[in-house]
């Protein structure tokens, strides 16, 4: 593929040195030698922070492609920052989980995504916030949330089945909360497990919780679980791997541009995999808030196939 400009066009490449236990770092080397074989001169910055992600997404040119090379979490950082800047987002698998590029169509290569590169279009897409804080894929609070941190303290190399560890240990120290869930105005209170808010809906390394979420539809997707017994629990989960969870009796699914959960106890909130705030929270969508690298067919976006992007070339 030609360049279109002397020397490559420069590409920021930020590469979270924590994610995946080092996935990431050991694949900087080989992507970056892919992004030069592309067309691009890449500036490769390690972050220090999610915090730090988003600030150096945000100071990109415009018109510019921000690659990030991480789990879940940098990915929605570094969107946080693209939505600012106006630069463009590139996600790269480099997590554990990697259920944002999964669910765009990417694939968990980072590399082969490079190489693909060609095959890519620039495609508009909604952001999510929780108090603040950026996310692509879902917002979460209750058991969900237990299992992701309990999975996120294990040292086991597990891959995406580090997250049905870490609900199996959840499933010891969980009690029943009473979540309050109001969307749009509608508000309903419920002893249950969890309420999870979708973007992209995907997390947990393959749960499709909110399995009608489109990532630019400009609306956010509400799954809340009520009361059930462990099989129901987990059922649920396992049934969300494949979409088919949301005919249990206890689940209901709401969609709307504002979401604020609270509960009678104190709970951790999660955002792309990463402890975001506590709750009280207040859940909010920026439609089409950035532009995103992903395939003219991705199953998670429904508009249009999008605009070419390669080296040189204006989108303005």
């Amino acid at each position: 593929m030609g360049t279109g400009v002397a020397g490559g066009e420069e590409l920021l490449l930020l590469v979270s040195p924590s994610s995946g236990n080092g996935r990431a770092l050991r694949a900087a080397a080989p992507v970056t030698e892919a992004l030069r074989q592309a067309g691009y001169a890449p500036r490769v910055v390690a972050t220090e922070s999610l915090p730090d992600a988003t600030r150096l997404a945000a100071a990109a040119p415009a018109g510019s492609v921000v690659a990030a090379l991480g789990g879940d979490g940098l990915l929605g950082a570094a969107a946080g920052g693209v939505k600012d800047s106006g630069a463009i987002l590139l996600p790269l698998a480099g997590g554990r989980g990697n259920d944002t590029v999964r669910r765009l169509g990417l694939g968990v290569d980072a590399v082969e995504t490079v190489r693909r590169l060609d095959r890519l279009r620039v495609r508009p897409m909604d952001l999510g916030e929780v108090n603040g804080r950026p996310f692509l894929g879902v917002a979460n609070a209750g058991f969900d949330g237990l299992a992701n941190e309990r999975g996120n303290q294990s040292k086991l190399n597990l891959g995406p089945l580090i997250y049905l560890y870490g609900g199996l240990r959840a499933f010891l120290e969980w009690r029943g909360v009473e979540f309050t869930v109001t969307v749009d105005g509608r508000t309903s209170t419920f002893t249950g497990w969890f309420a999870a808010v979708g973007n992209l809906g995907q997390y947990g390394g393959g749960l499709r919780i909110c399995p009608r979420a489109q990532g630019d539809d400009g609306r956010l997707d509400v799954v809340s679980l009520g009361r059930a017994s462990i099989l129901g629990v987990a059922t649920t989960f396992l049934r969300s791997y494949r979409g088919t969870h949301l005919r249990h009796r206890s689940i209901r699914l709401d969609y709307g541009a504002s979401v604020q959960i609270s509960a009678n106890r104190p709970l951790n909130v999660y955002a792309d995999g990463e402890r975001a705030t506590e709750l009280p929270a207040t859940v909010s969508i920026l439609p089409a808030a950035l532009r995103i690298l992903a395939p003219a067919d991705s199953p998670a976006l429904s508009g249009g196939p999008g605009t070419p992007r390669h080296p040189g070339a204006s989108l303005d």
